[in-house]
């Protein structure tokens, strides 16, 4: 468990708004709310938990403001900017008074262009394990798959529905996939999970898949087992986050551990404990994760 691994995140890095209601809400009225204001994004979610514990992390993102690299520095980040220009940009997000969420509002089209800068820097990738969001525009992430995908390990993380086709193509190529319900359904035109789970199969046998759907059965398909886990039950506080943390906890213990089962159900434990507002030191924040993911009820599908 001691020997750290190279992980490689690219993609979102900006400003996330989180406005959460004091109360019911009145359409088309003042609505006094709770305000927190940090750096968010995809691929700094997640590239900050594999910090936390403790892997080697680079972090690929268009730049950023000093402020914004002094934070990503603090948590041991080697930050890789993809650009010259600082340009802001940022997300909000609405939560009703239960932390469910009610909009997500994202002002990111400047991760859609295409920057010269960008090209030669997957080129020499080689044995890193790469986590990709999918924030860049598609000729970008396109890029980047194809270059690295024969010497390097990589996950896609779904990002958003409106999103995901920009991997419709580049399915036999990726290791791993982590989506929402939605971002399946979307992705391989569907109506059910189960028959997203099948198409996504079918085009990628080797293809590790996790589907999440809130507090509902989160299908996995890893090393060609089928699983259905149940999350443990939990007091949600705010949604926002869970599926990074999740994908993030997964791709650690899937290099760490031989046990696929035990990676899967953690990083499940994982989501519950971020959506809840769990916070803790490394130590106890395992132990808590360890006893919360050996009460998982799953079962494997053939």
């Amino acid at each position: 468990m001691n020997k750290r691994n190279d992980f490689i995140c690219i993609g979102a890095v900006h400003t996330d708004y989180i406005l959460k209601l004091k109360s019911n809400y009145f359409k088309n009225r003042t609505n006094p709310i709770y305000q927190e204001e940090h750096i968010g994004g995809v691929s700094y979610n997640i590239a900050k938990i594999l910090a936390f514990l403790n892997e080697n992390i680079d972090l690929y993102s268009l730049n950023c403001n000093t402020k914004q690299k002094k934070e990503i520095n603090s948590h041991g980040i080697k930050f890789v900017p993809l650009n010259r220009k600082i340009i802001e940009r940022h997300y909000t997000s609405i939560l009703d008074k239960n932390g469910k969420m009610i909009l997500g509002l994202a002002n990111m089209d400047i991760y859609e262009k295409d920057y010269k800068y960008q090209i030669g820097k997957f080129a020499n990738l080689k044995n890193k394990k790469i986590i990709l969001d999918l924030n860049f525009s598609s000729k970008l992430i396109k890029n980047i798959i194809n270059t690295c995908s024969k010497k390097n390990y990589i996950c896609v993380c779904g990002t958003s529905a409106h999103k995901v086709y920009k991997i419709t193509n580049l399915l036999n190529k990726i290791d791993t996939l982590i989506l929402n319900k939605q971002e399946s359904l979307t992705l391989t035109n569907q109506k059910k999970i189960k028959d997203s789970l099948k198409y996504l199969i079918k085009k990628n046998k080797k293809l590790n898949i996790i589907i999440t759907n809130g507090k509902n059965i989160v299908n996995a398909y890893i090393n060609k087992t089928h699983y259905a886990s149940k999350p443990p039950y939990t007091i949600i506080k705010n949604e926002n986050g869970a599926g990074d943390t999740l994908s993030a906890f997964f791709n650690y213990f899937f290099f760490k551990s031989i046990d696929q089962l035990d990676s899967l159900n953690k990083a499940i434990s994982a989501g519950s404990l971020q959506a809840s507002g769990y916070i803790n030191y490394k130590k106890e924040y395992l132990q808590k994760l360890n006893r919360l993911s050996k009460s998982i009820r799953y079962k494997i599908n053939n």
